[in-house]
């Protein structure tokens, strides 16, 4: 069950994770549908997954949920209070996907990034190709800052990834 609602959008909710929630994120996160579009070439585990919610402290996780009902996970990660950034990640359960959870969770998550952390630049980086998560970033403002060519390798095949980023004084323009 998730944990209590941290912030509030118009279809979903996002909440804190807690343990009951690692086998939701286990199935999702570990489904070739989601790895698809991350750098995840090994399976995560429960110790895995426990260490990044419950001890990595340059990292914040919520569980994008419609009706109390979980659909995804969106985070930050390697923020850095001193250097004022951090880097977005976020994927939406593949039965869940097409209905635009994943542009509203990012947008809380950003919302969360530049209104309660004071953060002055977020980052994604999105594999060349992955046409849906370029979407999402764009729409909400990101802007393509650069390229690393053949830098992930994923299923047999190497990615061109794409760095973007969202100045906070960019963020609801």
């Amino acid at each position: 069950m998730p944990g209590p609602t941290f912030l509030a959008g118009d279809r979903l909710d996002l909440r804190t994770v807690t343990p009951d929630d690692y086998d939701f994120l286990l199935e999702h996160g570990n489904d070739p549908a989601v790895r698809r579009g991350a750098p995840a070439p090994t399976p995560v585990g429960r110790d895995d997954l426990a260490a990044f919610v419950e001890d990595d402290e340059a990292s914040v996780q919520f569980l994008p949920c419609r009706d109390g009902t979980p659909v995804g996970f969106v985070f930050l990660f390697g923020i850095e209070q001193q250097r004022d950034h951090a880097e977005l990640g976020c994927w939406i359960a593949p039965d869940e996907q097409g209905e635009g959870y994943a542009t509203e969770a990012t947008a809380l998550c950003l919302d969360h990034a530049f209104d309660d952390r004071g953060l002055h630049k977020v980052v994604a980086r999105v594999f060349e190709g992955n046409d849906a998560s370029r979407t999402v970033i764009e729409k909400l403002g990101f802007q393509q800052e650069g390229r690393l060519r053949e830098q992930d390798y994923v299923r047999g095949e190497r990615h061109d990834t794409l760095l973007y980023g969202l100045l906070a004084r960019e963020w609801r323009d």
